[in-house]
């Protein structure tokens, strides 16, 4: 039908193209509507009743022109939704951040500073407060300072659950402390080594001390950092040991038998006994003693031949550390 039109470009009456294509009425109405929706047909303005062909080219330009232009429009539309939305999402972040208090991660400086935010982070608490403290015995002060808001936050029922190192149990103003809280409700376990100073607020928000500064701290609100440092913890708590309400004899020798293999552990890391009494929590006095006594019950004749010894009987895996609880000072 396009290709006979196109041979008569001055154009041709609609009968006389029935006639010659012996097209039905039907037919050829079909024919002419569809090349019309193309722009490839136009009916004469001049002389009624005649179509003429068009070329290709001027009828995509008619026929796609208006597409592409509402394509363009379109595109605007979705451009403009998105600077919208990047907006809106720019907004909501600033908005949470704003409501969880500061940034994901936050530097307190000071020690002051630091215990407000503590203060506060615990008033906020509704479920539970994790708190992982190594480096043996708390200070008296710390002790003090922290016992009005754990009493307040076991008044208000959360749950609590603390950390320490063995050396703990070995001083008075710890051991009253635990008593004090684990009477209302607290849970405290020990365990000589192996878990770095934590506080958790409802597993939202975390606070751990700073590398290079014993006095500030690092709150940490990162749902994804915080969530690791959870899954940290709960190995050393399940491996630790209840804190006792009284002395419990068969529970002070599981106790200093786990000191000693940690000790003979970590001499045969190369450790020296410096660093072996920082990492437990205890004084220098004390690990020495801890490993003249292993160096005089293995017969080692030196520092030397006692890590040989430890490490050629694998006395950590093997629990042949020898009881050494009623010979030693424990003393921190």
């Amino acid at each position: 039908m396009y290709r006979f039109l196109a041979e008569v470009p001055e154009g041709i009456a609609t009968h006389e193209v029935r006639t010659r294509t012996r097209m039905s009425d039907e037919c050829l109405d079909r024919a002419i509507d569809q090349l019309m929706t193309l722009r490839l047909l136009c009916r004469s303005s001049w002389e009624k009743g005649t179509l003429r062909a068009l070329s290709p080219e001027s009828a995509r330009v008619q026929f796609v022109w208006p597409i592409v232009r509402e394509l363009t429009r379109r595109q605007r539309e979705v451009d403009a939704i998105r600077e919208v939305y990047s907006e809106l999402a720019q907004v909501y972040e600033s908005a949470t951040l704003h409501e969880a208090g500061a940034s994901p991660l936050e530097i307190i400086p000071d020690l002051p500073s630091v215990r407000r935010a503590l203060t506060q982070l615990a008033a906020e608490a509704t479920e539970e407060v994790i708190t992982a403290q190594p480096g043996g015995a708390r200070p008296a002060e710390a002790l003090k300072e922290s016992q009005e808001r754990t009493d307040e936050l076991l008044d208000r029922g959360v749950r609590l659950r603390t950390l320490y190192q063995h050396t703990a149990r070995f001083s008075p103003a710890t051991t009253e402390f635990v008593h004090h809280v684990t009477a209302r409700g607290a849970e405290v376990r020990t365990r000589s080594d192996g878990f770095m100073k934590l506080l958790l607020f409802d597993g939202k928000v975390a606070v751990t001390s700073l590398c290079d500064d014993r006095y500030g701290a690092l709150i940490v609100r990162d749902p994804h950092v915080v969530d690791f440092m959870r899954t940290s913890f709960e190995p050393a708590w399940s491996t630790a040991i209840p804190f006792p309400s009284r002395y419990d004899p068969v529970t002070a020798d599981q106790v200093l038998d786990d000191i000693k293999t940690t000790i003979a552990h970590l001499l045969t890391e190369g450790l020296e006994d410096k660093v072996i009494a920082r990492r437990l929590g205890m004084s220098l006095r004390t690990c020495q003693r801890h490993v003249s006594d292993l160096m005089r019950r293995l017969g080692a004749r030196n520092r030397l031949h006692l890590g040989y010894l430890l490490h050629s009987h694998q006395l950590r895996e093997r629990g042949l550390v020898p009881r050494l609880s009623s010979h030693l000072d424990t003393g921190g």
